[in-house]
């Protein structure tokens, strides 16, 4: 009986065991099945069939006469079709990117075995390699450049999909177009420029080892910083090519041979011809909900309100280093930034947002700066509200050095002078301190930071004060507000809505975005505005 009752416990024992897998297998089955519905979902509905015309299509700004004043690119160089690039260009890449590339489906089984081989030899960090041409362009296209496990199988499912809508040609054709070849400069037409001063189709075997050889890492590889890197990457490239069968040996000697000279043809001076102006642009539309990747690929018409000849002076004067002070001790650059408002519309004429090297969407030193305005803020907070409220351009005013309030707030004048009293007209024209302190004093403060308010600039309370008078303000002012503010005064007492924008029309001919019309703000000043006008 005890036998009997181990051969029992035992079946019981493998069968409840036996059950407990079989449960595991279907679970995992089935997570699997979920995952892989889920990512072939995803690889259906992305946007890939029209990867290549996104590649194809660029955003079009123009000015405001409606003539071209330029373009926006993004990630993609001059777009190439396959025949346009050399045959040893392609022959390089496929070599030492995708050997298999012809006859592969999009993705390698080796390369996903080695993926995952170095997934656990490396502790759950994904490596990069492994991946296919194919995965590439869907990884450059279509998703982010996060190395994790879920980024690779969407990855390989959009991969398969791509190699289902297009051609082994197209797919090439578009990776070698968003490739990047470092030094700002994206796809091979651009980089055949930029290196060799020639088109893609002009490259030599020794030229395209070079390209093919920069995508493993484009800032180590490149030619024009790293020449001995990019050679000793070529002869690898070059070898990987008679691996091949692309080249004999002679032949990839003889490249291996061949001396190489940087040649720079390339230019973007078609895209960087306004950087300050583009850059805002960009951020407007932005703040409309586009995002800047759209921007920069969705092939938009960007009307705006840009004069070129106004914009090609204005960079003109900042390009003339003898017109700023010296560099500050430190060595850094003293800035500067200046705008041009039409005052009727509020339309933005010309920017340069700062002075030296621009930086894609860098700071805007006209637009997001925030500063004291120093004097510049008195007609707008002092003389204005005075003549609304009984003072004439030829009132006289106190010209001494007086102390206000329980801090004993003390203004001074810049000579260090002063006149007993002056004429209001004098005082603003020579911009002198104490009058216009004690002036809105005899106001009030209040009626000051109104006026301010009409003229589109919002004091904080710890602003609200005396030294305001002077531009003396902890929360500053951008030259932007400054120059919405003085627009009012040309317009007729109204306070315009600044654009640098007109309209947006997508690439299917809609209109997106339309500035046509630009609201305005009345502030019933044409009487003080014209007073103030006359003593400016």
């Amino acid at each position: 009986m005890q036998f009997l009752s181990r051969i029992w416990q035992g079946t019981r024992w493998f069968f409840r065991r036996f059950q407990v897998i079989r449960w595991l297998i279907l679970i995992g089955l089935t997570v699997m099945l979920g995952f892989s519905a889920w990512f072939t979902y995803k690889a259906k509905t992305a946007d890939v069939e029209n990867i290549k015309s996104t590649l194809q299509t660029k955003t079009v700004i123009y000015d405001a006469n409606n003539e071209e004043a330029g373009t926006l690119y993004g990630q993609k160089g001059t777009y190439v079709e396959l025949k346009a690039i050399s045959p040893q260009v392609q022959n390089a890449v496929i070599s030492t990117e995708d050997r298999t590339f012809y006859t592969n489906g999009g993705f390698s089984i080796k390369g996903i075995l080695r993926s995952a081989l170095n997934y656990v030899i490396h502790h759950g960090q994904i490596m990069g390699g492994g991946s296919t041409i194919t995965q590439q362009l869907a990884k450059n296209t279509l998703l982010t450049q996060k190395q994790t496990v879920m980024r690779k199988a969407q990855e390989l499912f959009m991969a398969i999909q791509l190699n289902k809508v297009y051609s082994k040609q197209d797919i090439l054709a578009m990776y070698l177009n968003n490739a990047y070849f470092g030094n700002g400069v994206w796809g091979v037409q651009d980089a055949a420029k930029r290196y060799f001063g020639k088109d893609a189709s002009q490259l030599d075997a020794s030229e395209g080892a070079i390209l093919a050889g920069m995508l493993r890492n484009p800032s180590y590889y490149n030619p024009a910083d790293h020449m001995d890197n990019a050679l000793s990457r070529r002869n690898v490239v070059l070898q990987l090519m008679v691996d091949n069968k692309k080249l004999t040996q002679a032949q990839a000697n003889a490249a291996k041979a061949q001396s190489v000279q940087v040649v720079d043809t390339f230019s973007t001076a078609n895209s960087q011809k306004y950087p300050s102006y583009f850059d805002s642009v960009i951020e407007e539309a932005r703040s409309e909900g586009i995002s800047v990747d759209d921007i920069l690929n969705k092939g938009y018409k960007i009307y705006t309100n840009l004069d070129q000849t106004y914009q090609r002076n204005l960079q003109n004067s900042f390009a003339q280093d003898w017109a700023f002070p010296a560099n500050a001790a430190d060595g850094k650059q003293v800035q500067g930034a200046s705008i041009v408002l039409d005052p009727k519309t509020g339309g933005v004429r010309a920017v340069v947002g700062n002075r030296g090297e621009h930086t894609f969407l860098g700071f805007n030193y006209a637009t997001q700066l925030r500063n004291s305005p120093g004097s510049t803020i008195k007609p707008l907070m002092v003389y204005t509200p005075a003549l609304e409220n009984g003072y004439h351009y030829d009132s006289v005013l106190k010209d001494e050095k007086l102390s206000y309030g329980k801090n004993n707030y003390t203004p001074t004048n810049a000579t260090g002078t002063y006149l007993g009293t002056v004429p209001m007209y004098k005082a603003l024209a020579d911009s002198i301190n104490a009058p216009a302190v004690w002036l809105l004093n005899k106001i009030g403060v209040q009626k000051g930071v109104t006026s301010l308010d009409r003229f589109g600039i919002q004091l904080k309370e710890s602003d609200q004060n005396l030294a305001a008078a002077l531009g003396g303000l902890k929360n500053g002012v951008s030259p932007l507000m400054m120059a919405r503010a003085y627009a009012v005064f040309a317009n007729g007492g109204k306070l315009p809505t600044t654009h640098f924008i007109r309209k947006i029309v997508d690439a299917s001919g809609q209109t997106v975005v339309d500035n046509s019309h630009p609201t305005m703000r009345t502030n019933h000043i044409q009487k003080s505005g014209s007073g103030m006008t006359s003593m400016m």
